[in-house]
């Protein structure tokens, strides 16, 4: 005869005590890709917002993200993972037997001091984790093993010159440079080292976005009504990246578009706003 002693009855439900609201609702788990599997956001029925958690160092970290919107709550669980990860394990530099600072051993209390500036409004939460990319892709791998004493000019001189190499543009450059100096300014700041070294100068061409003029404006509200209905060009869709997908689902002009240029008139539009020959032969073209 089967046994069904390990069975469960289909209204165990209404019997078993009910969950606390204030518990994750199951259904609504998420973990965060790319991220420790122990970082994850959720729902409650305690509260209409998003919360995250997180196990780091033996205890449990929870936080609401004042979201109901589960795109923001991802991203605004990874600020908060990176944040944390930064107050729990920076607390202090760790001074090897050699008493040689390396260049990694300062990130963590540099970010540190970032998260107290976001506190004091003077640096956005959102910058912290490019500031940490910056690091990890392309500013550790060279003077991470370096000491801080030991980085001299002709070292940010050769880290510049290799970023150049890889065709970036001068302003990404003079970023990761900025990210850089972040480094020693904390360093100088708490006695590590007696002085910063010198750094190269980067040329950062300023690029002031065009404006319209009235007529511009005009003819621009005129086509966008007698273009309403037609497909956005598909060469237009080539210049920039998963573009292909947004006009698979958005790929008609309509006619929302005269309107939208209409507000744009106090505006500084970007270049990719910009029509092509405008007056002479003009093509419309929509925002990236």
């Amino acid at each position: 005869m089967q046994d069904f002693l390990g069975l469960d009855a289909c209204n165990d439900s209404n019997y078993l005590p009910p969950r606390h609201r204030t518990l994750p609702i199951l259904a609504s788990v998420t973990p965060i890709a790319n991220y420790p599997s122990k970082l994850r956001i959720f729902l409650t029925n305690a509260s209409r917002y998003w919360q995250v958690r997180c196990y780091l160092k033996g205890k449990t970290y929870t936080q609401s993200l004042k979201t109901t919107n589960k795109q923001a709550a991802i991203s605004q669980a990874k600020q908060f993972f990176h944040i944390k990860t930064a107050e729990l394990y920076a607390d202090k530099v760790e001074i090897r037997t050699d008493r040689k600072i390396r260049f990694s051993d300062l990130i963590p209390a540099v970010v540190v001091g970032l998260q107290a500036r976001v506190k004091r409004g003077e640096f956005a939460a959102a910058n912290i984790p490019i500031f940490l990319n910056r690091m990890h892709n392309s500013i550790l791998p060279y003077f991470g093993a370096m000491s801080m004493e030991q980085i001299t000019y002709r070292h940010l001189n050769d880290f510049m010159e290799q970023m150049s190499n890889r065709d970036l543009s001068a302003t990404t450059v003079h970023q990761h440079m900025v990210a850089i100096r972040k480094v020693f300014a904390h360093a100088h700041g708490n006695n590590i080292i007696k002085s910063t070294p010198k750094f190269p100068v980067i040329k950062v061409a300023d690029k002031p976005r065009g404006s319209f003029s009235l007529t511009e404006y005009r003819d621009l509200v005129r086509l966008a009504r007698q273009r309403v209905g037609e497909r956005v060009p598909d060469e237009f869709s080539k210049k920039y990246r998963s573009s292909n997908d947004i006009l698979e689902k958005y790929g008609q002009i309509n006619a929302d578009l005269h309107w939208l240029i209409r507000f744009m008139v106090n505006e500084s539009p970007r270049v990719s706003w910009r029509p092509v020959g405008l007056s002479r032969d003009l093509c419309l073209v929509l925002p990236g």
